[in-house]
């Protein structure tokens, strides 16, 4: 038996061989999909709403945190001017790099304690160590220590994947 499925406002009608119990069913993980990325969506209205307001009101460091409003200025400005993509190309130079020399490394570090076992023995400790430490947080003084440069991000990105390399090589 052929049936037409319309759930709710739904536009789109489409012929389906499926009993009306699954059909109803269908129409209800819909809703439920849709009232899921609605909240998704509100959440994140509220979340920068919240934000903005910290702001103006000075109960967060604009400093750090600047406003989503000035962020969205600028982000504009960027996509206005056509430096946007350059910037992101910039960007994605460098982390591709720093990947690229934190995973030489950690392979030749890999190899170095594979070779050797004292030294693996020696530096499991702090393997461990590294390896437990959220790489990305580590981000901020990194750039502290390195500058704010294309160093740092290169720093940064050797961090988050030389220890993955040891690791996994």
């Amino acid at each position: 038996m052929l049936n037409k499925v319309k759930c709710n406002s739904n536009v789109e009608e489409q012929n389906y061989e499926f009993s009306q119990e699954h059909l109803d069913y269908l129409c209800a993980v819909k809703r439920r999909r849709r009232a899921i990325l609605f909240t998704q969506i509100a959440l994140l209205a509220v979340f920068f709403i919240v934000w903005e307001l910290a702001a103006q009101l000075k109960l967060i460091d604009t400093f750090l945190t600047s406003y989503p409003s000035q962020m969205w200025r600028l982000f504009l400005q960027l996509v206005k001017d056509g430096s946007l993509l350059k910037h992101m190309g910039i960007s994605t130079f460098e982390t591709v790099i720093g990947f690229i020399a934190g995973t030489l490394l950690g392979t030749i570090v890999a190899i170095l304690l594979w070779w050797s076992d004292f030294a693996s023995k020696v530096l499991d400790p702090y393997m461990v160590v590294l390896n437990a430490l959220p790489k990305t947080a580590l981000a901020p003084i990194i750039i502290l220590w390195a500058g704010a440069g294309i160093t740092g991000i290169i720093v940064t990105a050797m961090t988050v994947s030389i220890v993955f390399s040891v690791d996994t090589a």
